[in-house]
């Protein structure tokens, strides 16, 4: 045997030798329902509230067949609710070069769409601590609930209220992102708790599209149908873009109202610091443009 074949005879004995086993892969930790969901909640909470939100806004509703266009751009201070709205398009989806911006203290702004401003950053009640206004799609006859997720020390352990029967409905995916997808029941008041469905992303624990049950105090009747919404990060920031559902209301034997709520929402910011005038009601009257 040569001396050449006996050295590598020898290498290789050593690397068998000390080669290392391979490490067995750990098992992917199985959630159940439950879990996704505190995960959820806790992945929402770490993410920062702006000050202010800026967007422009989209209706594409049809009611009673026909279509509903107005198009905005909103400034809202995200404390109070209170907006600076330029009229961009009319209902009919006509340019309105010669509107006033106003401001909207009430929610009603000039949109069929009820507190819109509220809509990019609505959290469905996934943010912990009291509310300083009922969530966008609530009932506002509901009562007052038990406190919203807060926390309640129980001997120095803090314990989340769930406020839904979580279903795991198995895997899923939105826009190619794997997901969890849950089903979600009212256990108490569903006219505040208006989350029937939601997919969470895998990896950020982020949900990605929600469906909520919305809650319409019309002027002679109210209703509720349900909503679906996805969302996307932007800047740091979990955003509502767009919302998407269809209503179908009878009422006594021949009235029957019907259509098509679906909006979106882009050019999305988030000014650091607006002046207070443009908060003002009294700009409504003063020809001040955005």
């Amino acid at each position: 045997m040569s001396a050449r074949l006996c050295l590598r005879i020898a290498v290789f004995a050593v690397f068998a030798v000390v080669q290392p086993t391979a490490t067995p892969a750990q098992p992917v930790e199985a959630l159940d329902a439950k879990a996704i969901y505190l995960k959820t909640v806790a992945a929402v909470n770490a993410l920062p509230l702006p000050p202010y939100v800026e967007f422009t806004s989209q209706n594409d509703s049809y009611v009673q067949n026909a279509a509903v266009q107005d198009q905005l751009r909103i400034v809202m201070r995200v404390s109070d609710g209170y907006a600076f709205v330029e009229l961009l398009r009319n209902q009919e989806g006509q340019p309105t070069p010669l509107a006033r911006a106003q401001v909207v203290t009430d929610g009603h702004f000039p949109s069929s769409i009820y507190r819109l401003g509220d809509f990019p950053l609505a959290d469905f009640g996934l943010r912990l601590g009291p509310q300083t206004r009922p969530g966008i799609f609530e009932d506002t006859g509901t009562p007052e609930p038990e406190p919203s997720g807060a926390p309640r020390a129980i001997a120095s352990v803090k314990v989340i209220d769930i406020p839904y029967a979580l279903v795991d409905l198995g895997d899923d995916s939105v826009n190619g992102r794997a997901t969890y997808h849950l089903g979600m029941t009212p256990l108490r008041d569903p006219g505040h708790h208006v989350l029937r469905q939601m997919w969470v992303d895998k990896t950020t624990f982020l949900p990605l599209r929600y469906v909520a049950e919305r809650f319409v105090d019309a002027t002679a009747f109210k209703f509720r149908y349900l909503v679906t919404v996805n969302t996307a990060l932007v800047a740091g920031h979990l955003v509502n873009i767009d919302a998407d559902g269809h209503f179908d209301v009878h009422r006594a034997l021949f009235f029957r109202y019907v259509g098509e709520g679906r909006w979106t929402i882009a050019g999305v910011a988030f000014p650091r610091n607006e002046p207070d005038w443009m908060f003002d009601p009294a700009i409504a009257s003063a020809p001040v443009k955005l």
